[in-house]
């Protein structure tokens, strides 16, 4: 089960390492990353942030939806962390009965894109046209709980309530 699916463009950080473990009662994470799987620096650097006692396994996209349809995997309580929000829209349309929710927390910051091309929904979510359009589709997959929390000491904010004050 995916008791969190996790958009952060900083992957795994302070906030993943110290707060959210221990919110969520998990022990591993999983990084889906096509650039970061394939860069063995980076996914040094990740499980470096880490506590001792919280696991990474950090997977591109497709390796990640292929380990999700394993049943072992849909047993344990794994939090998933993607980059963008196109990332978790193509995990959500694969897995979506699995995850109980996606949190867009901070995205778009470094992405390269302008940001007066970018829509804002809060200071840490900036959507380019392209991740705009994959939150739209992402907002369409029935009974998929979306929401804006950075911490858990934050309250949930619906992104679709986000979206309208915009």
């Amino acid at each position: 089960m995916i008791k969190d699916l996790r958009v952060d463009d900083r992957l795994i950080h302070g906030q993943i390492a110290l707060t959210w473990p221990k919110a969520l009662d998990i022990k591993r994470i999983v990084v889906a990353s096509d650039a970061a799987s394939q860069d063995k620096t980076q996914q040094m650097s990740l499980k470096m942030a880490l506590p001792s006692d919280i696991k990474a396994l950090i997977r591109s996209v497709d390796e990640t939806i292929d380990f999700f349809n394993n049943p072992k995997a849909q047993e344990a309580n794994l939090m998933v962390i993607v980059g963008n929000v196109t990332d978790a829209e193509r995990l959500a349309q694969a897995l979506g009965a699995m995850i109980e929710r996606v949190n867009l927390a901070n995205v778009g910051r470094f992405d390269g894109v302008p940001k007066e091309e970018k829509k804002a929904l809060g200071s840490s979510i900036l959507l380019s046209k392209k991740e705009q359009e994959a939150l739209d589709r992402l907002i369409k997959i029935p009974n998929l709980k979306i929401v804006h929390q950075i911490i858990p000491d934050n309250s949930e904010k619906k992104i679709e309530e986000m979206m309208s004050n915009k």
